[in-house]
């Protein structure tokens, strides 16, 4: 009786992991791409890792998971990836029948069930990247072309920047790591945390302006600080000598700007 009882459990363990488990859809495709040609993500419900390489071309690879629905039903049949593009311009966008992934919020529990979404992408160091995210990582490194990222509930990581940056941010954090800061740039946050990490000898001009913001910097700024109680604070200077603007606007975040 206990040994039945055992393998019965057993059996219903195994029928449960088997229900459960993640259906997964893979879609791979290499477009040319000029070495200066922009490559253009929107994405949702995953993430997005992004590598860069000095062939004229871009390499991506999706992988969409959807736990507890089938490979062969309507809705996910109906969830994809759309890859095309030209020589100067190759997209890369999500497409479901419902904008959000036909998700489901759970009866339960309260959270979001709907298809992860893994995009890795290779493309050439001088391309240009312009990223939307909802609900999604992204994390970009070794690039030396401009890069835009607009995300909404997401984490942003980029590594080994040469480009000039232009980020978009609603409820997220971002880290970016300077391998060189030679060009203007620009960030706008609502709830969100940025963290820059610049090479100790850069020059640049911070106009940054804020509600509910906080600024910490290990440059040496020369700078004028407005305070409106202790609510608002706008903070301007120049470092090293001055050079390149970063421009600066948030509501209830802050932003770091540490000298490595």
């Amino acid at each position: 009786m206990v040994a039945h009882r055992i393998g019965l459990a057993v059996a219903l363990t195994l029928a449960y992991a088997a229900a459960a488990a993640a259906e997964t859809k893979n879609i791979d495709r290499t477009l040319p791409l000029n070495p200066t040609g922009t490559v253009a993500v929107d994405a949702h419900n995953g993430s997005i890792e992004v590598r860069t390489w000095d062939r004229p071309q871009v390499e991506v690879h999706v992988r969409i998971e959807w736990l507890g629905v089938s490979l062969s039903s309507p809705r996910f049949q109906a969830t994809t990836v759309d890859v095309d593009g030209s020589a100067d311009r190759v997209s890369i966008r999500w497409n479901s029948a419902d904008r959000y992934g036909w998700g489901l919020w759970s009866l339960f529990d309260g959270s979001w069930t709907g298809p992860e979404v893994r995009y890795t992408i290779t493309t050439p160091k001088t391309a240009r990247l312009e990223i939307s995210t909802h609900n999604a990582t992204t994390d970009l490194r070794d690039v030396t072309a401009p890069v835009r990222v607009g995300t909404h509930n997401g984490a942003i990581r980029i590594a080994n920047l040469a480009g000039p940056l232009e980020l978009t941010m609603h409820n997220g954090m971002a880290r970016v790591d300077f391998s060189s800061f030679t060009q203007d740039s620009q960030i706008s946050t609502h709830n969100g945390v940025v963290e820059l990490a610049l090479p100790a000898a850069s020059k640049f001009d911070l106009d940054s302006r804020g509600h509910h913001m906080r600024v910490d910097s290990d440059f040496r700024l020369t700078t004028q600080a407005t305070y409106y109680g202790h609510i608002w604070r706008d903070v301007s200077g120049s470092a090293n000598g001055g050079g390149p603007r970063l421009r600066v606007v948030s509501h209830n975040g802050s932003l770091r700007l540490r000298s490595k």
